[in-house]
């Protein structure tokens, strides 16, 4: 709906209208001829001020031309309109001008005549040109001085004392600085005069060296207000050259940056005292989008003391999870993400982590979803933490508890059947002593004496993997001659069961502990002889190296599967076979012996079918 228009607007409407016209305009008394009211452009037109005009008549203008006075109002009192007729006007110079004229009769309740006027010969183009000019200036300012900001101009006064003279400062300088237009022209050095003491030698240098070089100006500084406020401001300016007149004058924007500095501080005060939070954690924390390709956002230092890589290092690679990740676990750490990324759900996952040094640490990764307005997920915020430790002390108290339960069953098994067979053999021999034979008398005796020694070697092993855990074992290392010592084991042990043992093997002296080695020979033979068929044959091998000397109990029998080949000498770890009797400590035994060395024990296929297990004893202390 239309809004209606109050008489005060129409007049000031038509006022504007009447002044702002293009086309010369004059209002005057229909019978005397008497000027009214005249706009400037008529007065333009006609080359007189509007002074001269008012209250001068149509017949001293010369408006009425040929046609002349008395015919023309006969014409408007009749009519009522005269068209569009030319005549000739004089300025007060005396030039003659040639304008169109247009007159129409009013009544306002007493009859006025309305001349329109216009350029005919073109002289008064440039004026009206003038004109134009000035309302797009009026334009121009009415724009500028919208704006939230101090727009100036100013010319480098390069006659003056003065370094600079504004030419024009807009009205927004007194809301923001307190001083208004009027006193930055009044004083050419008001500028220098409010710089704060802290940056005025900068502002001053900036200043004159873009003045001396023509480069834009571009600073941010800080500006006294008039109340003593201290205001930070951002100035652009460029040169501009008038390529008519070679003018040369600054055109630029003070914008005040108070508030935004001062958001932008306390910003950066809240980030700093978070990074110092943040990198203060004992854990990495980190922001990461989703997905294999997504990119790392932030990784604390942190990284650097778990991983060994700086959090530059680690945002600089390409794929750091496919790379370090331990390929067994890095296909459920995906299938992790991907439940997060699908559900919304805070991730969780404990992985394996290559250091730079080659180790692997545990990782423990927790993380919650960051989302956006429509609530989808976007990126993790998560912090990882080193387990290792915890990790190897759940893997010890694993094994503990496995070594709990083998040890209970060994206890219940390896020696409940040797103490029922002494019980049995001595209550034989305490019933029936009289009534036994010589020969039953000495079976049972043997029986005493074989069971009795089982389990006295069972509980060496048990006491000596003790001791070795405890760290309190040592070897008592002599120069040995390895064949004398292993032909001399042969012939008086008892583990053979009256099996067939080959040595090749030539004399090799070593510095070692000879009951130790005893002990590892012995159990290698113990094991090949209930591991392998009756008839399988088996070898004891010896060999002299720069560095040391090898030993190698081999066997033709089925061998050893490559899936326990490494686990076969931990404690209480038995071979595929668990029919045949046996503990699972001796193979662990002969590993922790070795070490003990120096050396190592390992397992590995006999060439031409079967195992051959192996002991190298590095040269001790005192070897020859």
């Amino acid at each position: 709906m239309d809004r209606p228009v109050s008489a005060p607007d129409r007049e000031g409407l038509l006022d504007r209208v009447f002044h702002g016209s293009l086309v010369g305009m004059v209002v005057a008394g229909l019978d005397d001829g008497v000027v009214l009211e005249a706009n400037e452009t008529f007065c333009s037109l006609v080359g007189r001020g509007l002074g001269d005009v008012l209250g001068s008549s149509l017949d001293d203008l010369g408006l009425w031309g040929d046609l002349g006075p008395e015919a023309a109002r006969d014409r408007l009192h009749g009519t009522g309109v005269i068209d569009g007729y030319d005549t000739t006007v004089s300025t007060m110079d005396g030039e003659s001008r040639i304008v169109r004229v247009w007159a129409e009769v009013v009544d306002v309740g007493e009859p006025i005549v309305i001349i329109r006027a216009s350029d005919v010969d073109g002289r008064a183009a440039a004026r009206s040109r003038y004109l134009e000019l000035r309302e797009a200036e009026l334009r121009y300012r009415a724009l500028v001085e919208q704006i939230p900001a101090i727009i100036y101009t100013y010319v480098p006064d390069t006659e003056g004392d003065a370094e600079r003279y504004d030419d024009y400062v807009s009205p927004q300088t007194t809301q923001i600085l307190g001083y208004t237009p009027e006193d930055w022209r009044l004083d050419p050095e008001l500028w220098e005069k409010i710089l704060h003491p802290d940056d005025r030698d900068a502002a001053i240098a900036e200043d004159r060296e873009t003045d001396a070089s023509g480069n834009r100006f571009r600073m941010e500084y800080r500006l006294i207000a008039k109340d003593g406020r201290v205001v930070r401001i951002r100035d652009e300016a460029i040169l501009v050259e008038d390529p008519l007149t070679g003018l040369r004058f600054w055109q630029g924007m003070m914008l005040d940056i108070t508030e935004e500095v001062e958001t932008r501080e306390h910003h950066a005060e809240t980030e700093a005292k978070y990074r110092t939070l943040v990198e203060q954690l004992p854990a990495v924390v980190y922001l990461g989008e989703y997905g294999e390709e997504g990119d790392w956002l932030y990784i604390s230092p942190e990284i650097e003391r778990v991983i060994g890589y700086t959090p530059q290092e680690w945002l600089d690679h390409p794929g750091p999870m496919g790379t370090l990740v331990h390929p067994d676990d890095l296909p459920a750490v995906r299938e992790e993400e991907e439940r997060s990324f699908r559900t919304g759900r805070p991730f969780h996952a404990e992985y394996r982590m290559r250091r730079r040094d080659g180790q692997w640490v545990w990782i423990l990764d927790e993380a919650s979803v960051v989302r956006d307005a429509d609530g989808r997920p976007l990126f993790m915020q998560g912090l990882m933490y080193d387990i290792t430790e915890r990790k190897e002390a759940e893997q010890r108290l694993l094994a503990l508890d496995r070594l709990k339960n083998t040890l209970l069953h060994t206890l219940s098994h390896d020696l409940k059947e040797p103490l029922t067979a002494i019980l049995g053999a001595a209550s034989t021999l305490e019933r029936l002593d009289d009534e036994l034979d010589k020969e039953t008398r000495a079976d049972l005796l043997h029986t005493l004496v074989g069971r009795t020694r089982g389990m006295n070697s069972l509980l060496t092993d048990l006491l000596d993997l003790d001791r070795l855990d405890r760290g309190i074992l040592e070897p008592r290392r002599f120069p040995v001659d390895l064949d004398g010592l292993i032909r001399e084991l042969v012939e008086r042990t008892d583990a053979l069961g009256g099996r067939g043992i080959e040595i090749v093997s030539s004399r090799c002296i070593a510095n070692v502990d000879a009951t130790k080695v005893e002990r590892m020979v012995e159990n290698l033979l113990t094991n090949a002889v209930r591991h392998t068929p009756k008839g399988a044959r088996i070898w004891v091998r010896t060999c002299c190296e720069p560095d040391g000397a090898t030993i190698a109990v081999e066997d033709d029998g089925p061998g050893v599967p490559d899936e326990v080949k490494e686990s076969i000498f931990e404690p209480f770890r038995r071979g595929p076979d668990t029919s045949q009797p046996g503990s699972g400590i001796g193979l662990s035994l002969v590993a922790r012996f070795a070490e003990l060395h120096g050396g190592r024990a390992w397992v590995q296929d006999r060439e031409g079918g079967g195992a051959s297990f192996r002991i190298f004893l590095p040269t001790g202390p005192g070897a020859p």
